[in-house]
């Protein structure tokens, strides 16, 4: 037999044989080693939402989002001035505590919005109502 090139020649064609040889033992190895990564991934089940009563003498202030805007115990208060409104009837009240309760048409964002305002206020305890006024703590 004769070869095709001489010895002078350079080789033009690669043999791809040892490459695909070599990818399919990765592709082998990649998935018998898959299904033990897959179980040590880590289950984190859902927190349950904790129904909170409220007792009268502690009663929250009410902070009620409406497409009109927001207001504060039934008073209607601008956003810039809702944080400083809740730290002067904290004090006065001395409570810690305040409900938000939104209207069926408003933004989510409006709500956030207002929940922000009500953070930098240093509320430690925020409670949204749902439509039946029930208070669920966040």
């Amino acid at each position: 037999m004769r070869a095709d090139h001489s010895p002078d020649e350079p080789i033009t064609s690669i043999n791809i044989t040892p490459l695909v040889d070599v990818s399919l033992v990765l592709v082998i190895v990649f998935m018998i080693t898959m299904p033990f990564l897959v179980e040590k991934s880590m289950k984190i089940k859902p927190s349950e939402t904790k129904v909170v009563q409220v007792s009268p003498a502690s009663e929250p202030i009410l902070v009620e989002v409406s497409g009109k805007g927001v207001s504060v115990e039934g008073r209607s208060v601008k956003l810039d001035e809702l944080a400083g409104t809740l730290k002067k009837i904290r004090v006065e009240r001395n409570v810690s505590a305040v409900s938000i309760s939104a209207g069926e048409n408003v933004l989510h964002g409006e709500v956030i919005k207002v929940l922000d305002e009500v953070m930098v206020s240093g509320t430690q305890e925020v409670n949204l109502l749902d439509p039946e006024g029930k208070s669920v703590s966040l």
